[in-house]
Parts: C-alpha cells; sequence; structure tokens
C-alpha cells in the first residue's frame, strides 16, 4: 500500500470497474448476496443509484490506481446506514479495505447524514470482521438472511451529550445483553418508569403505556419486526424487519437521537 490515498465519489465511468470486482470470485465467496446479474442489469442499478441523493459510494484510489470501494445505503431506521466495501479482487490483504472503511466513515457527507453505520459479515468471513473490528466497530449479535449465518456490526457516529432513557419491557436475558449493548454505544440507557420512550420486545403492550410519548414494539418471535410505533418523530412504513433484536434496539436509539437533533 503506498503513501498516495485518496478517496473520492463514484462516477460514472467507476460503472464498469466496480461490476468487474464484485463479479470476481474471489468477491463473491463474502457476498450475502450470491446472485449473479448482468453488466446492463448492474448499469442500471449503478445509474440510480449516482441519482439518489439518499445514497453515496466512494472509491480509494492509490496515486491514480482505484483499489477499493465502499458504498453507504439507508438502514433500516432514518439516520442509519448500511455499509457494503471490498478491494479490488488482487489487492486484497494489503490493508486498502480498512484504509476506505476510515477514510469514508470520517468524511463530512457521512458524519452529517448518519448517527449510526450497520454492517453485515458472513460467519466465516474473519478477514472482513477484522476490518470492522480494527475501526471501532461493535459486533451486535447474529443473524441470517436465507440460509447465511451472519454477523452484525454496529458503529455509532453522533455525539449524543445525554443518552437516551428507554423503559424495556423483555425479558430477563435480553435485557441484560440490551444493557450491554446500549452501554457500548453510549446512545441510550436502559431507563425507568419516567422515560419518555417505552420499548416493547415480545410483551404485550399494556393499556396503561398506550398514552406515553413514544412507544414502540418489537416482535421477536420468529423474526424480529417493528410493528408498532407510536409517536415516533419519523414516518415509518410498518412492518420493519431487522437482522436481530439488538441491532434493532441500537438503530431505533440512534434514530431517535438524530431526529431530535434535526
Amino acid at each position: 500500500m503506498g503513501n498516495d490515498l485518496k478517496l473520492r465519489r463514484w462516477c460514472e465511468s467507476d460503472c464498469r470497474t466496480i461490476y468487474e470486482w464484485r463479479v470476481d470470485p474471489s468477491t463473491m465467496r463474502w457476498c450475502i448476496d450470491q446472485s449473479m446479474f448482468s453488466y446492463e442489469e448492474h448499469a442500471r442499478w449503478f445509474a440510480a443509484f449516482l441519482s439518489d441523493s439518499g445514497r453515496c459510494g466512494f472509491i480509494l484510489e492509490d496515486g491514480s490506481n482505484p483499489v477499493a470501494q465502499i458504498r453507504f445505503d439507508p438502514a433500516e431506521m432514518p439516520g442509519c446506514y448500511r455499509i457494503s466495501l471490498a478491494a479490488a479482487p488482487n489487492l486484497t490483504g494489503k490493508g486498502y479495505g480498512s484504509s476506505i472503511l476510515r477514510l469514508a466513515c470520517h468524511t463530512e457527507e457521512i458524519r452529517r447524514r448518519a448517527a449510526l453505520l450497520v454492517a453485515e459479515t458472513l460467519h466465516e468471513n474473519l478477514p472482513s470482521q477484522k476490518i470492522f473490528v480494527r475501526n471501532g466497530f461493535i459486533q451486535a449479535g447474529q443473524g441470517k438472511s436465507g440460509s447465511a449465518e451472519l454477523n452484525c456490526w454496529l458503529l455509532p457516529l453522533a455525539v449524543v451529550a445525554q443518552p437516551l432513557p428507554i423503559q424495556f419491557f423483555a425479558e430477563p436475558v435480553w435485557l441484560e445483553d440490551i444493557e450491554k449493548i446500549l452501554s457500548a454505544t453510549g446512545l441510550a440507557f436502559p431507563g425507568d418508569a419516567t422515560a419518555r420512550i417505552k420499548m416493547f420486545l415480545g410483551a404485550a403492550v399494556s393499556k396503561e403505556e398506550l398514552y406515553s410519548s413514544t412507544l414502540l414494539h418489537l416482535n421477536v418471535s420468529d423474526s424480529t419486526l417493528l410493528d408498532l410505533a407510536m409517536r415516533f418523530p419519523a414516518d415509518l412504513k410498518l412492518p420493519v424487519e431487522f437482522y436481530n433484536p439488538l441491532t434493532a434496539v441500537v438503530q431505533i436509539a440512534a434514530s431517535l437521537s438524530y431526529l431530535q437533533q434535526g
């Protein structure tokens, strides 16, 4: 890896390069979505991506050579973005993946857009997991996409002066895990009955709580679905599906912080 690294936004001329990187077998082996697609399909997707102001992608160049790419797509909740990245197939293991992740996450554009970054890696994808750990991401449980076993990763970007107090209604095992992940992110903490945000995980919503300031219900029986959101400060198309309850809780906390600051 050279000393002349430069980050720039995706442009039209990157379409072919990104396609060729994506369909290379050494890249495909780590993709959560293993489906193949034609260049024409990719070109249509790429054009739509560039025209969408809510999404952004970056290329890392070493000198004048493109060596890695990363993209940011809106995640499930407002103020949360999902990351997908890859080094050029012939340049893996040289630190370019970690470099583009570090540089892109610290751009003013991403800091302005996102309170929380979300990523998923295949359970056996140890190289990518090391990249996320090295760059400060917190592991937030596991999930599944079809038959693929995933590890979930979170990086809070918001500077929270006062973490949000949220009252949780959940099984004790969930409360223990929630307390740990919220402590790690610093975005919220399990509050008492005076908390103006109530979150039910699997438990039935009580009538007494229906008039709370903000009330949310996560169905965690088979998958993790946000199926009730009363007085949430943004329009949500329910149900919202998450990879696991921990990712859901942190995304919701980050979204509330982001919307309050906005």
